[in-house]
């Protein structure tokens, strides 16, 4: 009996740890559309490998921002690092700007893109999360 609760609980502990990666594991979809909405409107200024520009943009490859909250990735974009980050972080030559005209499906796209791409497959953003900070 008891080696039959243990390999049961095992099972549903299994289980779980499945089901959770895969709500966070983007669709090949969103990763194609991220990847086009980063090239014609992030490309320019952060480089298509992501390696920024020394003392004019930063890099996104390894930053924290990126592998971080994604909450906080998000308002980062919506609302521009200058109103969203701490006064003491690293300030580059080139100001990037919000970028609220981006629709919460493109901005979920781009950002799980390049969490995926540059930022330690750190998880997928959904449109409603964008949404939900829009609306504050």
């Amino acid at each position: 009996m008891k080696t039959s609760l243990f390999f049961l609980l095992a099972a549903l502990c299994l289980m779980a740890v499945c089901a959770s990666s895969q709500s966070t594991a983007p669709a090949p979809e969103q990763l194609a559309a991220g990847e086009k909405v980063y090239t014609n409107t992030c490309a320019a200024c952060h480089m298509v490998d992501g390696s920024g520009v020394s003392n004019i943009q930063p890099a996104l490859d390894g930053d924290a921002v990126v592998a971080g909250d994604p909450n906080m990735l998000i308002r980062v974009v919506l609302e521009g690092p200058a109103k969203v980050l701490p006064a003491d972080r690293p300030v580059f030559s080139n100001t990037m700007p919000p970028f609220y005209q981006l629709s919460d499906q493109d901005l979920a796209d781009v950002l799980t893109y390049i969490r995926q791409e540059y930022g330690n497959k750190a998880s997928a953003i959904q449109p409603s999360q964008v949404a939900a900070l829009r609306r504050e």
